[in-house]
């Protein structure tokens, strides 16, 4: 009596294998209307601390190339739980929740998941030299923070500051925004769990 075979191994998708489709800068999918690009710069990728994965391990429910439907787009709490869960309960997730669109999300403030650096790497958006700059994208944009009822005023003030002067000038041990604000808690200065709330100051 012969014995069944047992059935093949599912030959895992190589990263290669999705790089041959989204290195091309016309890669695109329709997202109600409106053209998303699905462009992965193949160098930044591969200078990426995410490139240590296969890009199933993200994007799980892919399992050929190509594949249809497009892939749905990863969450970072997969992987990055605790940091979700923090930044579930500071003000720029309420913001989203509460219909603000331009509030930062997790690639404003580290960038590209596929282009993601180490923070130790000079590069990084979140790197501490690179803080203020980051941060200074929204907040001190005008028509950001206007739409979201806020001034630049703290912004500014920052970068006239003795930190914001020694930063600038190279200082590595100058405070940054997160030094006083936190990171991913970002809580507002009304809030007596804030660090910036007057009498935790």
């Amino acid at each position: 009596i012969g014995h069944a075979n047992p059935a093949p191994k599912k030959q895992a998708i190589k990263n290669e294998d999705c790089l041959m489709r989204h290195i091309e800068p016309s890669t695109t999918k329709d997202d109600n209307g409106k053209q998303v690009s699905l462009h992965v710069d193949e160098a930044k990728f591969k200078g990426s601390i995410h490139s240590m994965f296969n890009c199933t391990d993200c994007h799980t429910e892919i399992s050929g190339a190509p594949h249809d439907p497009a892939s749905t787009k990863p969450q970072c709490a997969t992987c990055h739980a605790d940091e979700q869960t923090k930044y579930d309960h500071g003000l720029h997730a309420k913001a989203i929740k509460a219909g603000d669109g331009k509030a930062a999300q997790c690639q404003d403030c580290h960038g590209s998941v596929h282009e993601l650096l180490a923070a130790s790497d000079p590069a990084s958006k979140v790197n501490r030299h690179n803080h203020p700059n980051t941060r200074g994208s929204c907040h001190d944009n005008k028509a950001t923070m206007q739409s979201a009822g806020l001034s630049t005023a703290p912004y500014s003030s920052y970068e006239d500051s003795v930190h914001g002067k020694a930063v600038n000038g190279g200082s590595q041990t100058a405070a940054v925004c997160t030094d006083c604000h936190g990171e991913h808690d970002i809580l507002t200065a009304r809030d007596s769990a804030s660090p910036i709330f007057k009498f935790n100051v």
